[in-house]
């Protein structure tokens, strides 16, 4: 006894490889063997404990009958390793391995209430053993008790801080519940113990990618894959990953790999159906998702994927069948979240608006509560639009261009895309980028790229504008073109326009203006009621500007903040401007188009109005506007938010003065629209 106590006594100081070495020198002790055994079975290295178990198995006696009922479970016979357990608990009761052992059994047997009781009696005859409190976190995590987890893992490793199952266990579980803060300190050690543990970089990339660290997460992941090419976890993460930044043909890739070295993989089935409805490639999501529901009707997420393209087949009814047939309240927080903003969706189509605004606001509370938004700067968009008033009150200094500044590159083939989100953008690019004369950048940094640059340098923007000369302008101006060429792969092109399209970019007109004085800006406008309302009921992806729209109120203080500094710019913009009503576009595309082509100095073409070109020229839509652009514009979207009066009462003051400002009215008008 006086040894096993010894190496116990290692094992809880962490020193295992020392508790390792001393149980061999009386490996021959059943004492020891069991304890090595225990050690090697936890950590998952079967072929080390192979010795244990067979020394231990030729024996007799409840230690004899807990090796055999092992050897059993890892050939498969489950239950020849519970008939096994079962004797070796009534040889003794008060075995604490027999019950672990028993415990593990039954858990595969599917009978997990049972193997709890079996790990728990365990536990209450030897508090400090550390592979049972590990097998029971194992159990309390695989029926969704995962706070009970986490804890258990917690116990395992304080009785064993070397105990690497345990940690790496303890960082999956923290990731399950969305807090990847936690995981990363659980697998960081891991790490740092083994560069190349396999699992710690999958699970990190996991923990990394929740947090918004894609660059890193990617790392992780595909030096994962350099170590073990057929690890399918880590390539279904990889495709979420690739699906997040847009990158569909490595994402369908990657997602196709999981679920070619494992079938069974349902989150990787649930992923690439999303991968392709987001491309609007729905016939080819429909095929996946029925062939998941085949393996598994009632996973949430699969349900959910299978909702969504109901409703956008127009089966509205359905949809929300399936979406109630979830309980929000059991999903993890981020599936809980989508779950919300489909039913949101599903609810306003069906016209149960109360039910259908209440939906939006708990899929916007989950969304504020998200691990990403921690990490982002809550009152970084408030400063950037405070010095870009400041700048305004004070008179747009260095809006204007300087001394030699009127010739070289003046962006006479630039076309600039701005307004506010949800105001149709989407929709109108679409249409242009259907034209032979026109090359379209949808929402890629290109002018933000030279906004970061000029403050990474020091200088305070935009009030820098006041000290640009025309080298610096000429330096700019080809960075500007770098980054087209980087983001959308152009070269300036005679007779060809270039329409970048970023509606946020609209605070940054006057650097257009400083940079590119020949270019020209179109402005989409929609009704403010129905733009502030389209906000509120989207899930959006985490940055400085898009975390604040989860509520009506903040939706409505967003577009005062940009639409307010738009106006303040008037004075000073001498660019070609037109302004483009959505409610236009939707209600008589071609007339519209002929318009704004008009002003771009092109013809309007049929090629144009044809939503199969339009789609097929454009390739994956980068926006929430995904869905509503791949179908026939509709006339469903306009003076939407009169289904919503009762909300939009406290926000109507905010409101009014821009409804008036750009020509709307704030009661009902007749018309129809594309939530573009």
């Amino acid at each position: 006894m006086g040894l096993t106590q010894d190496a116990r006594a290692l094992v809880r100081a962490g020193e295992v490889a020392e508790a390792i070495r001393l149980l061999r020198t009386e490996d021959s002790d059943p004492g020891s063997a069991a304890l090595l055994r225990e050690h090697y079975i936890g950590e998952g290295q079967v072929e080390q404990a192979m010795p244990c178990i067979e020394r231990l198995a030729s024996d007799h006696g409840p230690e004899a009958h807990t090796s055999r009922s092992i050897k059993a479970l890892l050939s498969g016979d489950v239950n020849a390793a519970v008939s096994e357990a079962e004797q070796a608990v009534r040889m003794d009761a008060e075995s604490a391995t027999a019950h672990n052992q028993l415990g593990r059994a039954l858990h595969n047997q599917g009978c997990s209430a049972d193997a709890i009781q079996a790990f728990e009696r365990a536990i209450q005859l030897d508090p400090d053993y550390p592979q049972a409190w590990y097998n029971l976190g194992h159990v309390q995590r695989a029926i969704g008790r995962l706070p009970e987890s986490t804890e258990s893992y917690e116990q395992a490793l304080e009785r064993a801080p070397a105990f690497r199952a345990a940690r790496l266990n303890l960082g999956i579980s923290y990731s399950v519940l969305e807090q990847p803060d936690r995981a990363l300190a659980c697998l960081k050690p891991l790490l740092e113990a083994d560069p190349d543990d396999v699992e710690a970089l999958v699970n990190a990339g996991l923990a990394l990618h929740q947090l918004g660290r894609l660059d890193e997460a990617e790392a992780h992941l595909e030096r994962a894959l350099e170590l073990d090419a057929r690890h399918a976890n880590a390539w279904c993460y990889l495709g979420v990953l690739r699906n997040e930044r847009l990158d569909t043909e490595g994402a369908l890739d990657a997602l196709q790999q999981a679920l070619q070295l494992n079938p069974a993989d349902t989150e990787a089935r649930v992923e690439l159906a999303g991968a392709l409805e987001q491309s609007n490639r729905l016939d080819e999501a429909r095929t996946v998702v029925e062939e998941g529901m085949q393996r598994d009707p009632y996973h949430p997420a699969l349900r959910l994927e299978a909702a969504r393209l109901q409703r956008r087949e127009g089966d509205i009814a359905e949809a929300l069948r399936t979406l109630r047939s979830l309980n929000p309240a059991k999903l993890p927080p981020r599936l809980a979240q989508q779950a919300w903003f489909e039913l949101g969706h599903a609810l306003d189509r069906n016209g149960e608006w109360p039910e259908a605004y209440h939906a939006f606001e708990q899929g916007n509370r989950l969304a504020a509560q998200s691990p990403r938004r921690q990490q982002v700067d809550a009152e970084g968009f408030a400063r950037r639009c405070e010095a870009l008033e400041h700048w305004l009150a004070e008179g747009a200094p260095g809006i204007e261009p300087g001394p030699g500044e009127l010739t070289g590159d003046t962006g006479a083939d630039l076309v600039f895309l701005l307004g506010f989100p949800r105001s149709g953008t989407t929709l109108l690019d679409t249409f242009l980028n259907a034209h032979r004369g026109v090359r379209s950048v949808e929402e890629r940094p290109t002018l933000e790229q030279l906004i970061e640059g000029i403050r990474q340098s020091g200088a305070d923007y935009p009030a820098a504008l006041a000290d640009f000369d025309a080298g610096t302008v000429q330096a700019l101006r080809h960075q500007y073109r770098s980054a087209l060429k980087q983001h959308a792969g152009l070269e300036p092109s005679a007779g060809t326009i270039v329409l970048d399209k970023l509606p946020m970019r609209t605070l940054n007109v006057g650097l257009i203006q400083r940079l590119f004085p020949r270019a020209r800006v179109l402005l989409a406008l929609r009704h403010p009621c129905d733009v502030v309302l389209s906000n509120f009921m989207q899930s959006y992806a985490d940055n400085e500007a898009f975390i604040h729209f989860d509520s009506l109120a903040e939706s409505a203080a967003m577009y005062d903040r940009v639409m307010g500094l738009w106006l303040a710019y008037q004075p000073y913009l001498g660019l070609p401007t037109l302004e483009t009503r959505y409610e236009d576009l939707v209600a008589d595309s071609g007339a519209e188009l002929d318009r704004v082509c008009g002003f771009l100095g092109i013809e309007a073409t049929d090629e144009m109005l044809d939503v199969e070109n339009r789609l097929a020229q454009r390739g994956r839509i980068r926006t929430n506007s995904y869905q509503q652009v791949a179908e026939p514009v509709y006339q469903r979207a306009r003076g939407r938010w009169l289904n919503y009066r009762e909300p939009f009462a406290a926000v109507m003051p905010t409101l009014r003065p821009y409804i008036g400002q750009f020509g709307y009215s704030d009661e009902a008008e007749d018309g129809g629209g594309s939530d573009g």
